[in-house]
């Protein structure tokens, strides 16, 4: 086991490990060690994740933290979206040092932004958001639409019994996840050292947007403050 920072990449509901790549890449090239396990189900076949439950996506990052532990002696967990929630169980179950979470859902839909992004889509007539919308509905099984709301009551209490470091990333124009989620994180986790952070510039998918590099230069200084804080025993 090295004396290095150690990332924990979880992705979202009904996505892939292409959501949380770049800042995995990012990550990687400062030095941190970073592990990004493929949620079970989460093979992009329709069926596949009709057969699973949020247990099962919960014991996937379980074994990805498990596999980082053996090499990092400072853990990180970084939650794209629903991983945000998975690591929060995680957190919970598991010595770990620092949290951080990106646009992460407790109010899910900003039925505002969507009708704004359709708007644009008729006066520009490329439908892009609307092919979205439509082929997400499709591609997610009602099952799995139920494990992840099961999920998403069963965390929602958790927050306040989280007090490790955390840092909230929460993008403005997320038609996804609505702005008050991360207000709701901040103000109930217990932690002494919290961050919250906007970005201007993004829909859901932040870490391949126009504003990622700031997302990733965000992250990499705060977990980098914790580790030198915890150096010291501040922590």
């Amino acid at each position: 086991m090295e004396d290095k920072i150690g990332c924990l990449i979880v992705h979202g509901f009904g996505g892939s490990v292409w959501e949380i790549q770049p800042l995995s890449d990012y990550l990687s090239s400062k030095g941190i060690v970073t592990v990004c396990p493929k949620l079970k189900g989460h093979t992009g076949v329709r069926r596949d994740l009709a057969h699973v439950n949020y247990e099962d996506w919960i014991q996937s990052a379980q074994e990805g933290l498990d596999e980082l532990k053996s090499k990092c002696s400072f853990i990180v967990l970084v939650g794209f979206s629903m991983g945000g929630l998975i690591c929060v169980n995680l957190a919970l179950k598991n010595h770990v040092d620092s949290i951080v979470t990106l646009n992460t859902p407790i109010y899910y839909w900003d039925f505002k932004r969507i009708a704004l992004n359709l708007k644009q889509d008729f006066k520009r007539r490329d439908y892009k958001y609307l092919k979205f919308y439509v082929r997400t509905s499709v591609e997610k099984p009602l099952y799995s639409l139920i494990n992840f709301r099961k999920l998403l009551y069963i965390t929602k209490p958790l927050f306040k019994e989280i007090n490790n470091p955390m840092l909230i990333i929460q993008a403005l124009e997320d038609d996804t996840v609505q702005r008050r989620s991360a207000d709701y994180i901040y103000k109930t986790i217990s932690s002494v050292h919290k961050e919250l952070k906007y970005f201007t510039g993004s829909d859901h998918i932040i870490c391949r947007s126009s504003v990622c590099s700031k997302v990733f230069n965000t992250a990499y200084e705060f977990l980098n403050k914790i580790y030198e804080m915890k150096n010291r025993s501040v922590l």
